[in-house]
């Protein structure tokens, strides 16, 4: 093999086939869940959440090797990145109201703290005997390539059922979305809302942890929804457009990584990401003066 970048073509077997679908079932969910991310201006809070699941993994995989079961285990490192990236996400609201740091003051305490005590804990995971071989590294930035058919199968069940809440619940999460105190007038139970829609945020950053990795997920939750809501239409159509921008970029970003050496999943996703946003203004601009002038057509 040579040095450097080369190109091949992947190998359409079961288990490419399998990160694929996991991958576009991702790309769904996280283009889904970033449309209420933006609508509740919390981007940041995506952000804490995608790098306190670093030392979760690390403790979870500490762990298991402790209880010698397994500590490479998806399902256990899925429940590891999701427990801190819950209490990321739990405490960083809790600090801007209680401490009076402001919400930019809270993400920053909270990314900085987390994100510090990952990159501590990885480096005790890369000295154990078992940590440097565990591929545990590639959780940073993502790696389709080296995901199993196991650690598909749990990545696509974790987004099938957090997408299937969110259609469930499509209406009432819309109507938090925008205007909390009419939901409260109406009778909704707003805080359980809230706290679910937290779980599909912390859902979304566990199931993308191994495609796109910690440091990247918040790409994929955000810059589908922006292309989308930058191209327009009402909330339910600009949703589904982010799911389908999620599953074409997340899709482009897999297979790029199975067929380009060294080039790791998350930041091919995260190109194909930000192509997508920069592409959706001029798609908006021409669908804008389109309906201009069948406007003026039609009062003509």
């Amino acid at each position: 093999m040579t040095s450097g970048a080369t190109f091949d073509i992947p190998f359409w077997g079961a288990n490419t086939i399998m990160v694929t679908l996991g991958c576009a079932v991702f790309g769904a969910l996280a283009g889904s869940v970033g449309t209420f991310v933006l609508a509740r201006k919390q981007s940041l809070l995506a952000d804490v959440a995608g790098h306190a699941a670093l030392p979760g993994v690390a403790l979870a995989f500490l762990m298991g090797e402790w209880l010698e079961i397994n500590g490479r285990s998806p399902w256990l490192l899925f429940l590891g990145g999701g427990t801190t990236a819950w209490l990321a996400a739990w405490c960083t609201p809790w600090l801007a109201n209680k401490r009076r740091l402001g919400a930019d003051g809270a993400n920053a305490v909270a990314l900085a703290g987390f994100f510090g005590l990952g990159t501590v804990l990885f480096s005790l995971v890369q000295s154990h005997p078992t940590g440097a071989q565990g591929g545990l590294r590639k959780l940073l930035f993502g790696n389709a390539a080296a995901i199993t058919s196991s650690d598909a199968f749990a990545l696509a069940s974790i987004a099938l059922i957090a997408l299937l809440v969110l259609v469930l619940y499509f209406k009432e999460f819309s109507l938090l979305a925008f205007d909390e105190a009419a939901a409260k007038v109406l009778g909704f139970p707003t805080r359980i809302l809230d706290w679910m829609l937290l779980l599909l945020l912390v859902a979304t950053v566990v199931a993308g942890m191994q495609v796109a990795g910690v440091a990247l997920v918040v790409s994929m939750l955000i810059a589908p929804a922006a292309a989308a809501r930058v191209i327009g239409g009402s909330f339910a159509k600009t949703a589904t457009l982010a799911a389908c921008i999620g599953v074409a970029c997340a899709v482009t970003g897999a297979i790029a990584s199975r067929a380009i050496d060294h080039v790791p999943t998350g930041s091919a996703m995260t190109l194909a990401a930000t192509g997508a946003f920069f592409l959706s203004i001029p798609v908006a601009r021409f669908f804008h003066s389109k309906r201009e002038h069948v406007a003026k057509e039609l009062a003509v």
